[in-house]
């Protein structure tokens, strides 16, 4: 049986299992909005000339990022397999690594990466 999809009504039928995987379906899709809602503020922010409505843009477009990080750290905790990729950071060397979440007081996060936050 194909997950993908499925709406919530159908997901009552599934198994406990079924029923996480369809979870973590809905957090990736919901992921993805929010990545592509990043760059459409972004591509609109490119665009302006207003510096109140810049501004603002900027604003809502870091919160989309804050939601970015708050579903990334959710699908950590309840997809085994996510964790264990995210637990090994092949793309830096040890010292430039985002802190795991066990040691999120000392790590790079969104906002400090850019002075904000």
């Amino acid at each position: 049986m194909a997950y993908e999809k499925a709406t919530p009504e159908a997901a009552a039928e599934l198994t406990a299992d079924a029923k996480l995987e369809q979870l973590v379906i809905w957090l990736r899709e919901d992921l993805v909005g929010e990545l592509q809602a990043i760059n459409q503020y972004q591509a609109h922010i490119n665009q302006m000339d207003h510096p109140e409505i810049r501004s603002m843009l900027e604003h809502i477009r870091d919160d989309e990022k804050e939601h970015v990080a708050e579903l990334t750290h959710l699908l950590t905790r309840i997809d085994a397999v996510q964790k264990m990729k995210f637990a090994t950071d092949h793309t830096a060397a040890p010292a430039d690594r985002v802190a795991s979440v066990e040691d999120e007081t000392s790590g790079l996060t969104v906002g400090n990466m850019f002075g904000q936050k």
